[in-house]
């Protein structure tokens, strides 16, 4: 009987591999859409938006540049001035500060259409150091040395974090690399050692001796905590049971009525505090 069975389904199999048709699905093109991308910050400017248009998945080609838009941006407090293009499609202040507290309005005229974002920029905690721990190889981790973060939380829930980890003066970029966190369960506490990089490391292994590394902590605004969360989702959301992609939220609205053309992106206010260290 078993035999049967594994004869017809041998054959079965034969069948099935030897009728493939190969079909061409032709897959629509969405409109392009105006997408944004920039931020002010606590630090001294400039600071830089760029604007770009969305091109269908599959095309490998640069994202083609907007040009001759107008970009504005104003804060709380009366400062206002209007960007400059110094190369295609990317805007800068020359003036304007950012300041801890304070909220800022970007205006975008492009195209015909008016947009309009709106950010702040938080408090923020200090990094008390950074250090690197060498670890043995185990059935865990890989030879080498892992980047841990200490600092004070500014106590009051609600704050928002985003690290970078520069590596040889590049940073880690690769969507694993995207750290993004609050102070839900540690507000207020000191932070004794949390680890900012784990076996992956650079290159798929740990820092070595010798290794320059630059720790960045950004307090940032509860919706682009969102926004970066929502966008790690879909960079990871491929293979066999990926889920229908959805559209990750923006800060970034066209204010004519009536006006079917949106935007994407996020224009961000963030804080910066950075510290560094050689590995020896």
């Amino acid at each position: 009987m078993n035999r049967i069975i594994t004869f017809l389904l041998a054959a079965g199999l034969l069948s099935l591999s030897s009728c493939v048709d190969v079909v061409d699905v032709e897959i629509p093109e969405g409109k392009p859409l105006l997408a944004v991308e920039g931020a002010i910050t606590d630090q001294p400017g400039p600071y830089y938006v760029t604007l770009t248009k969305t091109a269908p998945y599959f095309d490998e080609a640069e994202l083609p540049r907007v040009s001759g838009a107008v970009l504005t941006l104003e804060d709380n407090e009366g400062n206002r001035e209007t960007l400059k293009e110094v190369s295609p499609g990317r805007y800068a202040t020359s003036s304007l500060r950012g300041k801890i507290g304070n909220q800022y309005v970007l205006t975008i005229k492009a195209e015909g259409e008016e947009y309009r974002a709106e950010t702040e920029i938080r408090r923020t905690p200090e990094i008390d150091s950074i250090r690197a721990e060498f670890r043995a190889k185990s059935p865990t981790d890989d030879e080498g040395y892992y980047i841990l973060y200490y600092g004070k939380e500014t106590p009051g829930v609600g704050d928002y974090y985003r690290f970078t980890v520069h590596h040889n003066g590049r940073q880690l970029n690769q969507p694993g690399d995207l750290i993004v966190t609050n102070d839900e369960m540690v507000d207020g506490s000191y932070i004794n050692g949390v680890e900012l990089t784990d076996e992956e490391g650079v290159g798929g292994v740990p820092f070595k001796k010798g290794d320059k590394v630059r720790v960045e902590i950004m307090s940032i605004p509860r919706d682009y905590f969102y926004f970066l969360n929502e966008m790690e989702t879909q960079i990871n959301n491929v293979g066999l049971f990926a889920t229908p992609p959805a559209n990750v939220r923006t800060n970034v609205r066209n204010v004519q009525p009536g006006s079917e053309k949106v935007a994407v992106g996020y224009f961000a206010g963030h804080t910066l505090r950075a510290d560094s260290l050689v590995i020896e």
